[in-house]
C-alpha cells in the first residue's frame, strides 16, 4: 500500500495541473475571439511590454515548432518510402522553402479574416502558419536526407527480422533522423525569429495589425521618433537572453542525448563531458526538482489514460479481417483520381486567372522588370553565399577536433542566427549610410550583410550536422593509421559532410531569396532604402512598400504582380533543382553513403 501512495500523489497532481492549463488554455482561447475593431496603425513601442511580447513570440514558436516537426517528419518519411511521390515532394520543397514569406499572406491572411471573422485567434493561426513556413521546409530536407544516407546493412536487417510498421519508425527511422533534425531545428528556429517582423505585423485592407510580439515590438522601435537606437537595444537585448535560454537549458542537452543516435559499429572512446551547464542540468536541484514535481506527475496521470483508453479500446477492437484485392485496387485508384483531380483544378485555376490577367490588362508596368529583378537577386544571394562559405568551412574544419570550439561555434552561431533583420539594420545602416556615407552602394554593403545573415548558417548548421554524424570509430581509425590532419580532410572529413553540405547549399538558396524582402527594402527611422531585386518588387506586391511613384498598386494589379513574380521565380526554381541541385544531391547519396 506504502508504494501506490506515491503513484496516486503523482497522478492526482498531474491531473491538477493539466487540468488548469486547459483552463488557461481555455480563457486564452476566449480572449482570443473577440475581433480586432481597435488595431492601431502604429502603437508606440515601450521597454515595459517586451516581457508580455518575448512570451507571446516565444509561444508562437513553439506552436509553428511543433507543427513544423510534424510536417517534416511525415513528408521526408513519406518521400524515402514512396519513390513516386518521391519525385513530386521535393521540387514542392525546393520551391516552397525559395518562396518569400510575404508570398503566403494572402493565403493566410484569408484564413484569417475570412474563418473567423477577424479575431484575434485568426490573426495568431496566421502568424503562426507563416512562421511554419520559415521553419519547416529544411527539416523536411534533413529527414529525407537523414534517411537516404542511412546504411544499405541497416534497412536490410530490419527487412530480414521482419521489423515493420510504427516499431521501424520509432526503432530505425525517427532515430536515424535525430542527429540531423536536432541541428536543423535549431537554425529552423533561427528563421522563425527572423521572420518575427514580417509575421507578427500583417497588412489588411491598407490597414496594419501588430500583434504583441518582440518582432512588431523591433519595427515599432524602428520607426519610432523618440529614442529608436535605445528601443532597438533593449528589444535585442532581450531577443537575445532568450536565445542563450535555449541554447543552455534546450539544445545543449538534445545535444548530448542525440549522441546515442550516431551510427557507429563500434563502441567509441570519444564522448561529450557533462560539465558546466550539462552538469548542472543532470544533476542540479532546480531541474531535477522540476522533473520530480512536474514532469513525473504529468508522465503518471498520461500513462493513466492512455492505460484506460488502450483498455476500453481492446474491448471494441473487432477481429482482423483481409481486405480484399478488388477492394485494395479501388481504393488506390480513388486516392490517384483525388490527386490528379486536385492537380487538374490547380492547373484549370491558374490558367483562368492568368487568362484574365491578360484579357483585363492587370498587369503594371512593373512586371516587364521581373526576369531582370530575379537576376540581380540571384547573383547577390550568389555572391552571399560565395561569401559565406570563405569562413564557414575553414571555421568548422578547425572547431571539430576542439570541442570546446566546436560548442562555443554552435553557441554563437545559433545567438547570431536568430537576430531578425531588423535587429541589425539600424547597425548596418549607421555604419554604412550614416557613417561612411557611400550611397548607394552603402545600401548594397548593408544589404549584403542582411542577406548573408539568412544564407550562412543554413550551410554552418547542415555542416556541423554532418560533423556530428561522422562516427567516432572511422576517427579512432584514421588517428590510429596516423594520417595527418590533411589526410583526414581529405579521406573522412570532406567525404562525410558533403550530403549535409549540399542539403545546406539548397536550404541556403531558399533562405536567401526568404531574406530578400529585407535585404532588399530596408526602412530604418522613417526612411526606405530600396534596391532594384525580386525582393523589393515582392514588398511592392505585398503592399508592404511603396513603387518608385509613390502611390500604391491598386489590389487587382498588386495581385497580378505578386502571382506574376512568383511565377518567375518557381520557374527559375525548378531549372535549378531539375539541373544542378538534385544531380548533386543524388551523386552525393549514392557516392558518400558510409556502407561497412
Amino acid at each position: 500500500m506504502a508504494d501506490e501512495l506515491p503513484q496516486i500523489r503523482r497522478f492526482s497532481m498531474g491531473y491538477w495541473i493539466g487540468t488548469i492549463l486547459v483552463l488557461l488554455a481555455a480563457a486564452v482561447l476566449a480572449r482570443m475571439l473577440h475581433p480586432f475593431n481597435h488595431v492601431k496603425s502604429h502603437v508606440p513601442a515601450s521597454v515595459w511590454q517586451l516581457p508580455r511580447d518575448a512570451a507571446w513570440s516565444l509561444f508562437r514558436m513553439v506552436e509553428a515548432y511543433i507543427l513544423s516537426l510534424v510536417f517534416a517528419v511525415s513528408v521526408g518519411v513519406y518521400a524515402y518510402n514512396n519513390l513516386r511521390a518521391r519525385r513530386l515532394i521535393l521540387p514542392i520543397l525546393d520551391i516552397l522553402q525559395s518562396i518569400p514569406i510575404v508570398s503566403f499572406f494572402p493565403a493566410a491572411l484569408a484564413v484569417a479574416v475570412w474563418l473567423f471573422g477577424g479575431g484575434r485567434l485568426g490573426f495568431e493561426i496566421a502568424a503562426v502558419v507563416l512562421i511554419f513556413t520559415g521553419m519547416s521546409w529544411n527539416m523536411a530536407f534533413s529527414v529525407y536526407e537523414s534517411l537516404i544516407m542511412m546504411p544499405r546493412e541497416t534497412t536490410e536487417c530490419a527487412e530480414s527480422f521482419g521489423i515493420r510498421g510504427a516499431q521501424r519508425f520509432f526503432t530505425i527511422t525517427l532515430p536515424v533522423c535525430v542527429p540531423g533534425l536536432l541541428y536543423n531545428s535549431i537554425v529552423s528556429w533561427a528563421a522563425g525569429w527572423f521572420a518575427l517582423t514580417a509575421c507578427e505585423i500583417l497588412s489588411v485592407n491598407n490597414q496594419k495589425v501588430a500583434l504583441p510580439g518582440i518582432g512588431s515590438f523591433l519595427q515599432q522601435a524602428a520607426n519610432s521618433k523618440t529614442h529608436p537606437l535605445e528601443l532597438n537595444l533593449c528589444g535585442v537585448a532581450v531577443l537575445l537572453g532568450i536565445i542563450l535560454m535555449m541554447e543552455f537549458f534546450v539544445w545543449r542537452p538534445l545535444a548530448v542525448w542525440a549522441e546515442r543516435f550516431r551510427y557507429e559499429v563500434a563502441v567509441s572512446s570519444i564522448t561529450r563531458g557533462n560539465t558546466g551547464i550539462l552538469g548542472w542540468y543532470q544533476r542540479g536541484w532546480l531541474p531535477q526538482m522540476f522533473v520530480n514535481r512536474v514532469i513525473f506527475p504529468l508522465n503518471s496521470g498520461v500513462n493513466a489514460m492512455i492505460r484506460y483508453t488502450r483498455g476500453s479500446a481492446k474491448k471494441l477492437v473487432l477481429p482482423r479481417m483481409e481486405v480484399p484485392a478488388l477492394i485494395t485496387r479501388i481504393w488506390s485508384n480513388l486516392q490517384r483520381f483525388a490527386g490528379w483531380l486536385l492537380i487538374a483544378v490547380l492547373v484549370l485555376g491558374g490558367g483562368f486567372y492568368i487568362v484574365n490577367i491578360f484579357r483585363h490588362h492587370l498587369l503594371p508596368p512593373l512586371a516587364e522588370k521581373i526576369p531582370a529583378y530575379i537576376g540581380f537577386s540571384f547573383l547577390r544571394i550568389l555572391i552571399a553565399y560565395v561569401l559565406s562559405m570563405l569562413w564557414v568551412v575553414p571555421t568548422v574544419l578547425w572547431a571539430r577536433t576542439r570541442p570546446t570550439a566546436f560548442r562555443r561555434l554552435s553557441s554563437v552561431s545559433q545567438t547570431m542566427a536568430g537576430l531578425p533583420p531588423i535587429a541589425l539594420t539600424f547597425i548596418v545602416i549607421s555604419i554604412f549610410v550614416e557613417h561612411l556615407h557611400l550611397g548607394y552602394w552603402g545600401v548594397e554593403a548593408a544589404g549584403m550583410v542582411l542577406l548573408m545573415n539568412g544564407v550562412q548558417w543554413y550551410v554552418l548548421f547542415n555542416m556541423l550536422g554532418g560533423i556530428a554524424k561522422i562516427p567516432g570509430d572511422l576517427k579512432e581509425v584514421c588517428n590510429a593509421m596516423g594520417l595527418s590532419r590533411r589526410q583526414q580532410w581529405r579521406f573522412l572529413v570532406i567525404p562525410a559532410i558533403l550530403p549535409s553540405l549540399f542539403t545546406g547549399t539548397i536550404t541556403a538558396f531558399g533562405g536567401g531569396w526568404n531574406t530578400l524582402i529585407f535585404s532588399e527594402c530596408i526602412t530604418y527611422s522613417g526612411h526606405t532604402y530600396k534596391l532594384p531585386g525580386i525582393g523589393w518588387l515582392l514588398n511592392v506586391a505585398s503592399g508592404s512598400a511603396l513603387p518608385r511613384s509613390g502611390k500604391a498598386l491598386p489590389a487587382a494589379q498588386a495581385q497580378a504582380l505578386l502571382f506574376a513574380a512568383v511565377g518567375c521565380l518557381i520557374v527559375l526554381i525548378v531549372v535549378l533543382n531539375r539541373l544542378l541541385w538534385k544531380r548533386l544531391q543524388a551523386w552525393a547519396a549514392d557516392r558518400f553513403r558510409l556502407d561497412y
